[in-house]
């Protein structure tokens, strides 16, 4: 069976960023706190702690006060209360997250109400509400304008439908809209490539984290096109998903490391050797 493997896909820029100044923080100090999961992939951050980087969701739990801050950034308020206490700071951020949160509060200074288009829950889009305050909000198709200028910042892991469908919905209705594309170009190519692959395999394999939302958004940016499967590990492949199937797609979302990638990849091709199609 034919194996075709993303060439953009797995660990970001971000990710690797972050991964990387954690393990430099944790060789120093033994122990260092990520507030919130470092990367969305449980098999990593299980191999994180391993390596001394500790996951929390609250303060009273750092007992060395050495921190991280990662990758999506934190809410202002937050950040402000952790240099008032001195804790000892390994700010993660990606740069792309911070272009963003810098541009929200620009446009704020410039009279703009601005508008993040992104998921509600996930932390890069609260900290970006953070820098924004009564002046932001999320977009919802169904809420009203009350506004003549409009700014608009994407999370950075967004897709470009999702970014189009609020400028649509703003650009008629507005007197002034401006617009910052914040959206990073690894998750352009990482879909770009994704779908490429998906129009040619006859089943796709997407690796990473259950609660990763930019894996979940590949998964179902492929599954449009052909049969697809979100998966952690090799451990979760089965094998009636290739039945009749003589190829494969394999990418994987920004929390995906390479070595998980490899073990899917290799995984594959041992089961499936010499077999052009599974009966």
């Amino acid at each position: 069976m034919k194996i075709y493997r993303a060439r953009y896909g797995g660990v970001c820029f971000g990710v690797k960023r972050a991964i990387e100044m954690s393990l430099t923080a944790a060789g120093k100090w033994k122990q260092v706190y990520s507030l919130g999961p470092l990367i969305h992939n449980r098999l990593a951050v299980e191999e994180l702690k391993k390596k001394g980087i500790i996951t929390t969701n609250t303060l009273n739990d750092i007992k060395n006060k050495k921190v991280i801050i990662r990758s999506h950034g934190i809410h202002p308020r937050l950040l402000h209360r952790l240099k008032k206490q001195e804790y000892e700071i390994i700010d993660a951020t990606c740069p792309w997250v911070r272009k963003a949160q810098r541009y929200v509060e620009q446009l704020i200074s410039e009279g703009y109400h601005v508008i993040i288009v992104g998921e509600k829950d996930h932390p890069e889009v609260k900290g970006l509400l953070g820098y924004g305050g009564p002046h932001s909000e999320i977009y919802s198709e169904r809420m009203k304008i009350k506004h003549k200028k409009i700014g608009i910042v994407p999370q950075t892991t967004i897709n470009y439908e999702a970014l189009n469908q609020a400028v649509l919905h703003f650009i008629d209705r507005v007197l002034e809209l401006k617009i910052y594309n914040t959206i990073c170009k690894a998750t352009i190519l990482r879909t770009h490539e994704a779908v490429r692959i998906a129009k040619k395999a006859d089943v796709m394999i997407i690796i990473g984290g259950k609660n990763s939302a930019n894996t979940t958004r590949l998964f179902q940016v492929c599954n449009k096109y052909k049969p697809s499967h979100h998966i952690e590990s090799a451990d979760e492949i089965k094998v009636e998903w290739f039945r009749q199937a003589q190829s494969v797609g394999v990418t994987a979302g920004a929390s995906t490391p390479k070595e998980q990638v490899d073990e899917v990849v290799t995984f594959l091709k041992k089961k499936f050797r010499r077999k052009k199609s599974i009966p």
